[in-house]
């Protein structure tokens, strides 16, 4: 019975003052969404496994959760909210709808074995924009990001920028093997550069070409160091995705958020469905990223409908860390009060927690017993975060007690007004 009561492994329970935070910031964020032109939807926990399928380029199979339903279909509980907005773009918007502006806010499952103490139900929120292939959408994603960071109470933001477009075309100009090339990407998403150069250095690269991956690894973020790299390479989608990274720099001045942002040619995702700009988000506190995003222009296709993409999702569960962590308060308030209902005088004090609550109030109503006193009533306030309790009289008034024991009595027509 005891084991009964806990969670499963990387699942959690939040309650209470911690889940009326989580909801505050849930609201600021997605009102910062709305506020773009994002329109939200949801979709179903519980997805056919073939929208996760390896040709997607989404979470490995090893690190989904699935099961069957009645007809022995296999289902996935969605590991990735990016594909599961893609299937219901394709299924309920024409193409002269676009582009099509949409943000969401979910829960998604990955059955991550690799690290015991991280969470397998995580919640995100995240906005996606179809049909609109410029590097001003590119820029509108970045800057929408932003600003839900910041309405979520952040201040210490880094958006880290690369392109996964340029990393495509570098490789296509080496011509890798596919083994290296998946090494090289896996040392990249890692960050390995020692490993990185010790396998470079079996292949057969040019001067020019060892120095391009030497400037990813030393990377500091100028935007002048994203421009320098155009004459190291020859690919032509390389050198465009270069020159993009320049128009988006310029366009993200434009919005005011220049000093958001850093660049990092050499930085790489495990979603293997980008084709374009890719950027990850950090703040204080916090090792992991809190936000990825980046552009994926062919993933669409694979669901039968050809339009561009570019979006974001944010780690709400790392977001409400690093509010914590950084001692950023989140202005919320739990039940503001308490009535108390003695048997004489109960019709009378479910009319005054009626008035409080159409007065924007959190009131909460408790039926007097004889065996308890108003100290109870007032340690009951103070360990549930309410503020007052309000204990009626025999006569027109109430008795308003505060959480240190201090009272006033009020008329109770007063607090009735409208």
């Amino acid at each position: 019975m005891k084991q009964m009561l806990h969670t499963p492994e990387g699942m959690r329970d939040i309650y209470n003052e911690e889940y009326a935070k989580r909801l505050f910031v849930e609201g600021k964020v997605r009102a910062v969404m709305n506020s773009f032109g994002y329109n939200d939807i949801k979709t179903p926990t519980l997805e056919f496994f073939d929208i996760f399928k390896k040709e997607r380029g989404s979470v490995s199979t090893q690190e989904m959760f699935k099961l069957f339903d009645s007809d022995n279909n296999t289902l996935v509980l969605r590991p990735d909210m990016t594909p599961s907005i893609v299937r219901c773009v394709s299924k309920y918007y024409t193409y002269d709808e676009l582009p099509v502006r949409i943000c969401y806010q979910g829960n998604t499952f990955i059955n991550d074995r690799k690290y015991r103490l991280r969470l397998k139900e995580c919640a995100d929120a995240g906005a996606e924009l179809f049909g609109d292939d410029s590097v001003t959408a590119d820029a509108e994603m970045i800057a929408c990001c932003i600003e839900c960071l910041k309405a979520a109470g952040l201040k210490d933001i880094q958006i880290s920028v690369g392109s996964a477009a340029f990393l495509s075309g570098l490789f296509e100009e080496i011509g890798f093997s596919e083994e290296i090339e998946a090494d090289i990407r896996r040392l990249l998403i890692a960050k390995n550069f020692f490993a990185l150069d010790t396998l470079l250095q079996k292949e057969n690269l040019t001067a020019r070409q060892k120095e391009v991956f030497a400037r990813l690894n030393v990377f500091n973020g100028n935007i002048s160091q994203v421009l320098r790299m155009e004459a190291l390479v020859k690919n032509e989608k390389a050198r465009e995705a270069v020159r993009r990274l320049k128009a988006l720099n310029k366009i993200l001045g434009y919005y005011g958020l220049s000093r958001y942002i850093s660049y990092d040619l050499g930085m790489m995702t495990s979603y293997q469905y980008y084709t374009g700009i890719i950027f990850s988000g950090y703040t204080y506190g916090i090792g992991n990223a809190i936000v990825s995003g980046g552009r994926y222009d062919t993933l669409m296709k694979q669901f039968n409908y050809d339009a561009p993409a570019v979006g974001f999702k944010i780690s709400m569960d790392s977001v409400m860390t690093a509010l914590d962590r950084q001692g950023i308060e989140t202005p919320v308030s739990m039940t503001d009060g308490l009535v108390i209902l003695s048997e004489d005088e109960e019709a009378r004090g479910i009319a005054l927690a009626t008035a409080l609550r159409k007065k924007g109030l959190k009131v909460a109503s408790r039926c007097c017993l004889s065996f308890e006193g108003i100290d109870d009533y007032i340690n009951y306030a103070k360990k549930n975060k309410m503020k007052k309790v309000y204990a009626m009289t025999d006569e027109d008034t109430v008795i308003i007690y505060d959480i240190n024991g201090n009272s006033e009595k009020v008329a109770i027509a007063s607090l009735m007004e409208e």
